[in-house]
């Protein structure tokens, strides 16, 4: 069976983060929402992870949506960078410190200070190698803080933060947030606020961030994430199960929705295996769905097609993130398949 590097090259880096950065990371988060508000969720507006209007243009798996006309996360998915998870970190950060409606008026600076210990620094783990001789710990967090600013500085760009001293480009001494919406301008900003109950925002488990899946899952994973609550929230149905009282939220996405809506490509909709994987959701399979995606008896008019049907299960995100993914990796190595291996 051949094996596939970049599981290989995903179970080397987690390794390398769980070892220090991610507990480190994880402790700062859990200390940030203790002292704070103590959400239960990190609010995120809608507009942030889907457009208003369907795009108005033709679209396909061989042709995506271009970058710069998707939803503001969705532009910020690379293989690389640190960009939409620090986002997302500052928003949990924020929503720890004020009250929804409320401005964030002193959020943290790049790197710890005796007057600012809280820093992007502390609660951001990364994979920072040194590519010289040898390896030095002040090099390492000398190519992480790099890291960190420049994925500070693509935010700015995207109208996303501004630098807090008022020179573009300042952004080490720290940020103020701007909405994510991504519509403000340099000429005029609109500050950040806690969505308040009267806007439309989808709700990320605070245990995303106090368990460490930020960090450890992919940008693609992160971006259906957000898709599949927005999807879930606003457009889901309660279905009984079979044999079961209990009752569920299901939904579904098909192709030109996932494009013309949320941006994303087949990459992110596939996500749906590994993420099924770690237990943060559960699929429900068309009978006549084949594992690698092709439909039995297919054909262009055929009317019986039906997409995945997604469910979210919460309570995933409770576990440890770094042990589950790094268990569900292994297996991915051993056996070439998503599955759930034992003991999770």
């Amino acid at each position: 069976m051949p094996q596939d590097k970049s599981v290989d090259v995903r179970i080397d880096n987690l390794k390398q983060l769980m070892s220090l950065e991610l507990p480190e990371a994880v402790a700062k988060a859990q200390e940030i929402w203790e002292r704070g508000q103590r959400p239960d969720v990190v609010r995120v507006r809608r507009s942030y992870l889907r457009l208003d209007e369907f795009a108005g243009v033709v679209i396909d798996e061989r042709k995506p949506l271009p970058r710069g006309m998707r939803p503001i996360s969705a532009q910020m998915i690379a293989p690389k960078g640190l960009t939409l998870k620090l986002h997302l970190l500052t928003l949990f950060a924020a929503q720890c410190e004020v009250a929804p409606g409320k401005k964030w008026s002193n959020p943290y600076p790049a790197e710890p200070t005796p007057q600012k210990p809280d820093s992007w620094m502390g609660l951001t783990a990364t994979v920072a190698r040194y590519a010289g001789p040898g390896v030095q710990a002040s090099s390492v967090q000398t190519n992480k803080l790099r890291q960190i600013v420049e994925a500070l500085k693509a935010l700015e760009k995207k109208n996303l933060v501004r630098s807090a001293t008022g020179v573009a480009g300042q952004v080490k001494r720290g940020v103020l947030l701007e909405c994510e919406n991504g519509k403000s301008t340099a000429a005029a900003t609109i500050p950040y606020t806690v969505p308040i109950e009267n806007e439309q925002f989808v709700e990320i488990p605070v245990e995303f961030f106090t368990r460490g899946w930020v960090h450890v899952l992919t940008m693609s994973e992160i971006a259906a994430i957000l898709m599949w609550l927005d999807v879930l929230k606003f457009e889901g149905r309660e279905i009984k199960l079979p044999g079961s009282d209990q009752t569920v939220t299901m939904g579904s996405v098909n192709s030109n929705v996932r494009h013309g809506r949320y941006g994303l490509g087949r990459e992110a909709y596939e996500t749906h295996q590994p993420l099924r994987a770690f237990q943060l959701l559960e699929v429900y399979d068309p009978p006549k769905r084949h594992e690698d995606g092709k439909w039995e008896g297919y054909n262009e008019d055929s009317r019986d097609m039906v997409c995945h049907q997604i469910v979210m299960t919460p309570e995933g995100f409770g576990e440890d993130a770094g042990k589950t993914v790094l268990k569900t990796l292994r297996r991915r190595h051993a056996t070439g398949e998503w599955g759930t291996p034992l003991g999770l």
